[in-house]
């Protein structure tokens, strides 16, 4: 062990600007926090600052997104758009190529939308077949019901007339009996 912290000893002797660099980083790094909590109250000043409101949702929304933007581009690039240096044909070039991202979003989203309504349209064809089946099925039940009814109904009719003619027949032989009977007493 006493071998390993020798060479330890001997490594810091020879490379002494490894010590200064871990020295340099922790202070670098001490810094950098105190730099982030600085920049966070300035943010938060500044949201309280800018709280514009109006009537309307969608424009709050905007003014919203515009300020949140406007956080990311100086979390990221540190100058204000008023401070940037780029040449005129750089700022053209990057709103082509951010017009370009957006013509490529609305064709993705155009190109979901019309997907997801063919097949809306094809679930409502679907439905409306299904519909028109069950509403079918439902009629020839209907129609069932009723040929059923009038089967009963005949049948009720044909066994009133068979009650009928046999009532007449019963009738008609009784009055020949008694005709018949009236007759011999004569």
């Amino acid at each position: 062990m006493s071998e390993v912290w020798s060479c330890v000893v001997k490594m810091s002797n020879i490379f002494p600007e490894a010590e200064q660099l871990k020295t340099d980083q922790s202070v670098y790094i001490n810094r950098l926090k105190k730099e982030n909590i600085k920049l966070e109250a300035e943010k938060n000043e500044l949201n309280k600052k800018y709280q514009v409101k109006t009537s309307d949702p969608v424009t709050n929304d905007v003014i919203d997104r515009i300020f949140a933007r406007h956080q990311q581009g100086m979390e990221r690039f540190k100058v204000t758009m008023a401070q940037n240096s780029k040449t005129i044909p750089e700022w053209i070039e990057d709103t082509i190529e951010e017009n370009i991202d957006a013509i490529s979003y609305m064709s993705t989203l155009k190109d979901r939308i019309l997907e997801r309504e063919e097949k809306l349209l094809k679930e409502i064809d679907m439905l409306k077949d299904e519909l028109t089946i069950a509403n079918l099925k439902s009629d020839k039940k209907d129609e069932q019901i009723e040929k059923l009814k009038l089967e009963k109904v005949n049948a009720v009719e044909e066994s009133k007339k068979e009650a009928d003619e046999l009532m007449i027949k019963k009738v008609t032989m009784y009055e020949n009996k008694l005709a018949k009977y009236g007759k011999e007493k004569k």
